[in-house]
């Protein structure tokens, strides 16, 4: 638990020892009946694993009750619970979340829009932001999370892709968090799977206001040796990738479950498990009752 001190971890983590998390678990499952595996991803901080542990058990377990299976990209107890005759897409509505940001430099100009609840059609995306990869990205995203979005950028594309892709991203997740406001009574964290041809991505997102990125996606180091995906450059994307989680304010992790034929199909299958992942956290819990998912009770601190 944790790598201070370096040969042992914590022994201790208050006034409970590291000792009888196993155990408990192992008597839990034995108790519940239940198969419980937990598999820590990440993290050095002892007080953070254990933490994370509990949470992801709680998660699960509501999930299990729930009968929500979190690899199914929809199913019908999902539509029950978060579907549009659900208790949670009601209360959304209500909050009427939404947001404009217009961002103006000497290297792009952009205007986006965002709506957040009470979405409907097949006409609610207007993005053109000059490169055709960067739509695609976009408007997958926006369709799997079930938002309206218009996003339109005029960028200097006769230097290259930088700009107009990083600052896109940037608007993106502006707009983003300012929608979401205090993000009291939602899910807050969520994990979804997308698939685009051969490539299968997971996204594990938190709106935590503690922005933090990793991803394992074959980017660099793809076994195509491609620079660019499609008109946008490769370091271009991840660096897009970053822009919309940091300014977002989210924590996400990202993890390639299996490589596409090329760059485009992962480039889709994370727009998807992005979008997916952040439809769920978004969305309202009646059961918190307008209370912020936090033991602190604030994401503002």
């Amino acid at each position: 638990y944790g790598i201070c001190p370096s040969k042992t971890g914590r022994t201790k983590i208050g006034q409970m020892s590291t000792a009888i998390v196993q155990p408990f678990f192992q008597n839990l499952a034995v108790s519940s009946g239940l198969t419980i595996s937990l598999h820590k991803v990440r993290g050095d901080n002892g007080h953070h694993v254990v933490e994370s542990a509990f949470k992801a058990f709680s998660r699960a377990l509501r999930n299990m009750i729930d009968g929500t299976d979190t690899s199914n990209d929809w199913s019908a107890s999902m539509e029950n619970t978060w579907g549009k005759s659900s208790q949670s897409y009601k209360d959304g509505i209500q909050l009427q979340r939404g947001g404009i940001i217009q961002r103006q430099t000497k290297e792009t100009s952009i205007d986006v829009m965002l709506q957040l609840d009470g979405t409907n059609g097949s006409d609610k995306f207007v993005i053109d932001t000059g490169l055709n990869t960067l739509n695609t990205f976009v408007t997958s995203l926006a369709k799997e999370a079930d938002v309206s979005l218009n996003a339109v950028c005029k960028g200097d594309l006769w230097v290259d892709d930088h700009h107009t892709s990083e600052d896109v991203a940037i608007a993106l997740g502006q707009v983003l968090n300012k929608a979401l406001g205090t993000k009291a009574g939602l899910n807050r964290m969520w994990c979804a799977v997308g698939g685009s041809g051969d490539a299968q991505v997971e996204v594990t997102m938190d709106l935590s206001n503690r922005p933090c990125l990793t991803s394992n996606l074959s980017l660099s180091n793809n076994e195509q040796g491609e620079e660019y995906v499609g008109d946008m450059s490769i370091e271009m994307f991840a660096h897009a990738l970053e822009s919309l989680v940091m300014n977002g304010q989210m924590t996400v992790h990202i993890v390639e479950n299996n490589a596409g034929k090329n760059l485009m199909e992962t480039v889709v299958a994370t727009a998807i498990a992005f979008g997916r992942a952040l439809r769920l956290c978004a969305a309202v819990d009646p059961r918190r009752a307008g209370k912020t998912a936090s033991s602190k009770g604030t994401l503002s601190v």
